[in-house]
C-alpha cells in the first residue's frame, strides 16, 4: 500500500520538523513551551503531495473518491484515520508530534499537526466522511475527539475482500426462470430510464419475486443490481455505490427506509414505507402469479410433476422454489411448512371424518360439492379462463353454513378440510374480540393473514358474534362496533384464503355479509331417512373386531319416532353405551330410549313413545 507508506513518510517529515525546532532551542522543555506559545504557521510539506499522488494512483482510493464524492480535505482526514487503523504504531507518532509520551488517537487536532491544517479546521456532520459513515467521532464534535474507522472501508483501502465483512450485501444473480411479468417490466423500464435518480417502490407479498423483478429492471437499465437488507442502512447504499450498482432494498412493514438521494434506490416492500423526504418516487403493485406462471416456475425448478398445491393455491415464487427443492416431499412441505405468523387466536381441529361419514340433506350435499369444486378450480377459472375481471379484489372462497345447532356444520367443515388436504383451525372468539379500541381489528387481521399465508381453512364458529348487523349509533360503543363490522366487510373483499362462517342465527347477520358470499349452505334437521343412517352409524351391531355392542336394536323405529339432530343422536349413543356397559349388558332399545329421554330433557322436551315390543327384563349380559 503505497499510500500508507506515503502517510508514514509525511509523519516522518513532521517528526523531523519537531526535532529541528527542539534542536534550535537546545532541546529543553523551555524551548518546547516557547514553541507552543510563539505564533507560527507550518507550511504544507512537500511530502503531502506525495501522499496525494499515492492515493490518486491507488484504484481502491480512486473508487472511494469517485463514488462518494470526497474532496482533498476528506481524503486527508480519512487517510490519517485509516492509517492509524491499519498501523496502530502511528498513534505513538501522533503522540510524539503532540509533545506527549503516550499514543494519541486519530483526531482532528492530530491531523492538523500532520497535515498542517489551519486552526479550527475539522470534518463536520455534512462531510461525506460522516454522511457515508466512513469514520465517526467517538464523542462530541471537538478537535481532540478520537475518531474510529469503519472496518469495511479500512479493509477496502487495505486491498482486502471488504464484502466478506458485510455478508448481507451481494450482487444480484440473473433469475434462471426468466421474467414472470414482461409487460410490467417494460412499463417500469420506460418510466425509469429517462431519470437520473429516483426511489422505485415495488409492493407485493413476501416471496412474490419483488427483488427479482427489480433486479431485472436494473439490468434493463444497463446497471448491476446489488441486494441490500434494510438493516444495512447507509452502509448498504454505500456498498451499492462502491460496487457500481443500484441498491435493491427489502423493507419490512412500518420501517422508514434510508435512500440514496443522488442515485437510484429500488425498494421491495409489502406496503408503502414511511417517507420523510421530497424525492421522486415511482410505485408499482406486483400481482400474484397466475396458474400458468406458477406452472412455469415449477417447470424451471423441477423435473417432477407439480403437486396439487402448486396449481390450487396462490403460492409465491419463493414458496414454489422451496417446494421444488424438497423434491418428492413437496406436498408435505407445502402442508407443514413453518408459519411466520401466530396461531394463538385459533384452535386446531382434528379431521376424523371422510365424505361418507357425513349425513346431510341432498341439497346440502350438493352445495358442499359445489364448494369443493370452487376451491379446487378457482385458479383455473380466474386465471386461465380470465374470469378474475369479475372478482378483481378477491380470489378467496368464503362460505356461510347456517342452520340449527347439531345439524353438522362443524363436521361438514372438517370433511371439506380433509377433502382439500388443508389443516382446519377454529377462531377463538374469546381471544379475538377485545374491549380495547382497535385491538379486535388487529387480531382479525392476524387471523386473515395467517389463513392466506399458511394455506389453512379457517372456521368462524358462532359467526353472528362477529358479523352481526350494524346498528344506529347511540354512543361510542356502537360507533366502534360498526367500525369493526366495516373492517370485516373490507377484509372479506380482499381475502385470498378459504374460510367458513357457521351460525345458528342467520337472521342476525348483516345483509352486507350475505351479499359478499357466493356460497350459503342452509343446514336443516335430518329427515327420517337421514336419521336412519345416523342411528346405524352411531349404534352398529358389533365393533370392527366382531364384538357385539347392541341387541335387537330397531334403528328404523328410532329414526321414525325420535326427531333428533345428528349431534343429539351421537350424544345419545355415547350415553347409552356407558349406561349399558355399567349395567353389564348390551345396548338395547330401552337403553337408547332412556338416554334419549334425558337428552331431550335438556331442551325442555318430554319424550312420550310406545315401545314396539315389551321390555325384555332378561337382557343378555356382556361377556367379560
Amino acid at each position: 500500500m503505497w499510500w500508507l507508506d506515503a502517510v508514514r513518510a509525511l509523519a516522518a517529515a513532521q517528526v523531523a520538523v519537531r526535532r529541528e525546532r527542539w534542536g534550535e532551542g537546545g532541546g529543553t522543555i523551555h524551548a518546547a513551551i516557547d514553541g507552543i506559545l510563539t505564533p507560527h504557521v507550518v507550511d504544507r510539506l512537500p511530502e503531502a503531495e506525495g501522499v496525494h499522488g499515492a492515493i490518486a494512483a491507488d484504484p481502491q482510493w480512486g473508487r472511494l473518491v469517485a463514488e462518494l464524492d470526497l474532496d482533498q480535505f476528506d481524503v486527508e482526514w480519512l487517510a490519517i484515520v485509516c492509517a492509524c487503523e491499519l498501523d496502530p504504531q502511528l498513534a505513538r507518532v501522533l503522540g510524539y508530534l503532540d509533545d506527549t509520551a503516550t499514543p494519541a488517537a486519530a483526531s482532528p487536532a492530530a491531523a492538523a499537526l500532520l497535515w498542517g491544517w489551519g486552526p479550527g479546521l475539522q470534518p463536520g456532520p455534512g462531510s461525506p466522511v460522516v454522511r457515508w459513515e466512513l469514520a465517526l467521532p467517538q464523542g462530541t464534535w471537538q478537535s481532540t475527539t478520537p475518531w474510529v474507522m469503519d472496518t469495511e472501508i479500512a479493509a477496502l483501502l487495505a486491498g482486502e475482500d471488504w464484502l466478506a465483512i458485510r455478508r448481507d450485501v451481494r450482487r444480484g444473480e440473473p433469475h434462471p426462470g426468466g421474467c414472470l411479468h414482461p409487460g410490467l417490466l417494460t412499463e417500469m423500464t420506460e418510466a425509469v430510464v429517462p431519470l437520473q435518480s429516483a426511489v422505485v417502490e415495488l409492493v407485493g407479498r413476501p416471496g412474490s419475486g419483488r427483488r427479482t423483478l427489480l433486479a431485472q429492471l436494473v439490468r434493463a437499465m444497463g446497471r448491476e443490481p446489488v441486494l441490500v437488507p434494510s438493516a444495512a442502512g447507509v452502509r448498504g447504499l454505500r456498498a451499492a455505490r462502491l460496487l457500481d450498482g443500484v441498491a435493491v432494498v427489502a423493507v419490512p412493514p412500518g420501517e422508514t427506509i434510508v435512500v440514496d438521494p443522488e442515485r437510484f434506490t429500488f425498494v421491495a416492500c409489502e406496503s408503502a414505507p414511511r417517507r420523510d423526504d421530497d424525492l421522486v418516487r415511482l410505485r408499482w403493485e406486483l400481482p400474484d402469479p397466475t396458474t400458468a406462471q406458477r406452472r412455469q416456475l415449477w417447470a424451471g425448478a423441477s423435473t417432477l410433476d407439480p403437486p396439487a398445491g402448486v396449481m390450487d393455491w396462490e403460492l409465491t415464487p419463493a414458496e414454489i422454489g422451496m417446494a421444488a427443492r424438497a423434491g418428492r416431499a413437496a406436498a408435505l412441505v407445502l402442508r407443514g411448512r413453518v408459519r411466520e405468523g401466530s396461531l394463538a387466536t385459533m384452535q386446531r381441529l382434528p379431521l376424523p371424518y371422510a365424505w361418507d361419514d357425513l349425513v346431510v340433506a341432498d341439497h346440502v350435499a350438493e352445495a358442499l360439492g359445489r364448494l369443493l369444486v370452487e376451491v379446487r378450480l378457482r385458479t383455473e377459472v380466474l386465471d386461465e379462463w380470465e374470469f378474475r375481471r369479475l372478482a378483481p379484489s378477491s380470489s378467496g372462497v368464503t362460505a356461510l353454513f347456517a342452520g340449527p345447532s347439531g345439524t353438522g356444520k362443524t363436521m361438514a367443515t372438517q370433511v371439506l378440510a380433509r377433502e382439500l388436504g388443508l389443516e382446519l383451525f377454529r377462531v377463538d372468539l374469546a381471544t379475538v374480540v377485545s374491549k380495547y379500541i382497535g385491538e379486535t381489528e388487529k387480531q382479525l387481521a392476524a387471523v386473515f393473514d395467517e389463513a392466506e399465508r399458511s394455506r389453512i381453512l379457517v372456521l368462524f364458529d358462532e359467526a353472528d358474534a362477529l358479523f352481526g348487523q350494524r346498528t344506529a349509533v347511540r354512543d361510542a360503543h356502537d360507533r366502534y362496533a360498526n367500525i369493526e363490522i366495516d373492517y370485516l366487510l373490507q377484509r372479506l373483499d380482499s381475502f385470498r384464503g378459504v374460510a367458513v362462517l357457521a351460525t345458528n342465527r342467520k337472521s342476525d347477520l348483516d345483509p352486507a355479509f350475505l351479499r359478499r358470499l357466493r356460497n350459503v349452505v342452509n343446514f336443516v334437521s335430518p329427515s327420517p331417512a337421514e336419521r336412519l343412517r345416523l342411528w346405524r352409524s352411531a349404534l352398529p351391531a358389533c365393533t370392527s373386531r366382531g364384538i357385539p355392542v347392541t341387541e335387537h336394536l330397531d334403528h328404523q323405529w328410532l329414526a321414525t319416532h325420535l326427531d333428533l339432530t345428528g349431534a343429539e343422536i351421537t350424544t345419545i349413543a355415547l350415553v347409552a353405551a356407558f349406561d349399558a356397559r355399567q349395567a353389564g349388558r348390551l345396548i338395547t332399545l330401552e337403553t337408547v330410549v332412556a338416554a334419549s329421554r334425558r337428552e331431550l330433557g335438556k331442551r325442555g322436551a318430554v319424550l312420550r313413545v310406545t315401545m314396539p315390543v315389551p321390555l325384555d327384563e332378561s337382557a343378555t349380559e356382556v361377556a367379560s
